[in-house]
């Protein structure tokens, strides 16, 4: 079997998405086949099939090191070789026949060998990016355009030869090669040269900063693009700014998004086009693009289906900074491939909500900022008002973005998106959701409790993937509910991924993940979005029918009240009972998050 058969088997095998490991042009000069096969959460690893045993050399975990995956898996005629980057030196060699055997124990295997070592990839260029961002201080340039002078040091990195002669085709702002140029050059080529291998004991692992961008790039300029958006930095006496010392992945106006879940994302929304291969245009947008982590998946899956069209994209955002890294990323991979019809790249600084707009299109991928009605601006309640009814006007700011996206689709074009699960159940989010099953099929329907991809999010996700139009009969649509559990997501995505975008046919329920099809009429009129397992569902009914009371039959229920200042309007019962009998009568018993223990109220509180 040849290299590209074979990664595409193993792909399939396993639920990975295929992508080539190297761009076209540095593919060109290295013999065989190298591929990633990429996860929904911690299986991907880079394969190459070679007649030569790559594991005797520190190239592949150079490779692998810089493109932030943890395995190199070598293929040859009769072996198969694991390299882990942060052990270069220790490859463990196994026939190839008995791997090919027991093909699902060798994935497993990949799944749990966790790597010892947590000098990654992103955080090394992200040090690289407080060296320019402290040069950049040091020559008197101003903060708002560090992003601007990184980029092109990263340009320069990758095509010292050319990153000058035309800085568009790189994605760069015109005038960065020469703000880098204002940068101390003794500076410069000392940060150059530091970032040029990996630190500490791994310093011989040298650094690819194409594959970097290429399949590092994501998370890489999200987590730049947070660290800009912090307060001013502090510079110490020399003039460098330290690390954060947190690092948050905010569900507020700026966030992020996991590469992982925004290619599962991406790929289902193209499997709902039914005519995508024979298509001659294609627009696709995201209206709230970040660095452009959701256009550079759509790029990559677009690839890998064969997309032969004319492609649009568009992104939209009201961060330069995040702009010019989409810019960036999705230039250098357009430089590797695009369709047959061509590519207009069209990324536009402004707010889709307003002024901006969101341009009609076949396609919207995104994930909008979350922002719970008590925290939004003047502006946003209006931008919320204006896309949503009224009862929905004390929503998230995110439905704003989704009904809009739906009103942008052209017919039969496919909306995909992240939200705060809470909407699937919220009541200011009713006429919402029932606005999304009105003018749309719902395709899938997701609740992740994954904070393994969503480290530090202080909001479970959920996701929803709508065709716009209602079918002429009843569709099936897949709903996914994963636990609070590190594989758990992972898990379910690669299975999403083997059943190529077909809803099941049978409820697969793990004991972490459950993945099951329902008819997309039954979520009208449902007063919630909160789907439970079948298993689950069977045992309500059983609860049902036994006629037991329900909690509003037991408590009066008032969910998600603001307290206030809880020190004064908030009391332990031990607080309460020390006031004076006619001020106890200003408050009401209440329960809170510490309340019930073992089905009983132990700790009532009361509220003002």
């Amino acid at each position: 079997m040849t290299g590209v058969g074979l990664a595409s088997d193993w792909s399939q095998r396993f639920g990975l998405a295929l992508a080539p490991l190297f761009d076209c042009h540095d593919a060109a000069s290295l013999p065989g086949d190298h591929h990633v096969l990429l996860d929904g959460g911690f299986g991907t690893f880079a394969l190459s099939t070679s007649t030569e045993d790559l594991w005797r050399f520190n190239d592949p975990a150079g490779w692998v090191w810089s493109s932030d995956i943890p395995h190199h898996v070598t293929v040859t005629k009769d072996k198969v070789a694991v390299l882990r980057w942060d052990a270069p030196r220790e490859p463990r060699v196994y026939e190839r026949g008995g791997v090919e055997r027991s093909l699902d124990k060798f994935y497993a295997y990949l799944n749990k060998d966790h790597l010892r070592s947590n000098r990654g990839v992103v955080d090394h260029l992200l040090n690289y990016f407080r060296r320019i961002r402290s040069l950049s201080h040091n020559a008197g340039l101003p903060d708002a355009r560090t992003t601007d002078i990184y980029l092109a040091a990263l340009a320069r990195l990758i095509a010292p030869e050319h990153y000058k002669v035309d800085p568009g085709a790189l994605g760069l702002a015109e005038d960065g090669p020469e703000l880098c140029n204002r940068l101390a050059a003794h500076g410069l080529d000392a940060a150059g040269a530091e970032v040029a291998a990996a630190p500490g004991g791994l310093s011989f692992l040298r650094l690819h900063p194409a594959l970097a961008i290429r399949h590092a790039g994501g998370q890489l300029f999200q987590e730049a693009h947070f660290e800009l958006l912090r307060v001013a930095p502090n510079f110490d006496l020399f003039g460098l700014i330290d690390a954060p010392e947190t690092r948050v992945d905010n569900r507020g106006g700026t966030h992020f998004t996991p590469p992982a879940l925004a290619r599962s994302i991406v790929e289902q929304v193209l499997a709902a086009i039914p005519d995508l291969a024979s298509r001659q245009a294609l627009t696709l947008c995201d209206p709230a693009c970040g660095s452009g982590a959701f256009l550079h998946e759509a790029l990559r899956a677009l690839r890998r289906v064969g997309f032969k069209g004319r492609l649009k994209l568009v992104g939209l955002d009201i961060s330069p900074a995040a702009i010019a890294m989409a810019r960036f990323v999705l230039q250098l991979s357009l430089r590797d491939w695009s369709p047959n019809g061509g590519v207009e790249l069209e990324l536009t600084l402004g707010d889709s909500l307003g002024d901006a707009g969101m341009p009609a299109c076949d396609v919207i991928v995104m994930n909008p900022p979350f922002i719970a009605f008590g925290a939004q601006s003047a502006e946003q309640r209006q931008q919320l008002r204006d896309a949503t009814d009224a009862s929905a006007a004390r929503g998230d700011y995110s439905m704003a973005f989704v009904a809009r996206g739906l009103q942008a689709l052209k017919p039969g074009g496919v909306l995909g998106s992240l939200f705060p699960a809470s909407l699937l159940s919220l009541k200011a989010a009713a006429s919402w959701r029932e606005r999304l099953t009105s003018e749309g099929d719902v395709r899938m329907l997701a609740s992740i409790g994954d904070f393994g991809l969503f480290s530090h999010a202080m909001v479970q996700v959920a996701c929803a993937v709508v065709r716009k139009g209602r079918p002429q009969v009843p569709s099936t649509l897949t709903a996914i509910l994963t636990e609070n559990d590190a594989a758990a997501t992972g898990e379910a995505l690669r299975q999403i991924r083997k059943l190529n975008g077909a809803a099941p046919t049978a409820p697969i329920i793990e004991s972490n993940w459950s993945l099951f099809p329902i008819l997309s009429n039954s979520l009208t009129g449902r007063p919630t979005w909160r789907l439970p397992t079948p298993a689950t569902e069977r045992l309500l009914t059983d609860l049902s029918e036994l006629s037991l009371p329900s909690v509003q039959n037991l408590f009066e229920v008032s969910q998600g009240i603001q307290t206030g200042l809880n020190d004064i309007l908030l009391l332990t019962e031990e607080e309460w009972r020390a006031l004076p009998a006619k001020e106890r009568k200003a408050f009401r018993i209440a329960t809170m998050t510490d309340s019930i223990q073992n089905g009983r109220v132990a700790k009532p509180y009361y509220v003002f």
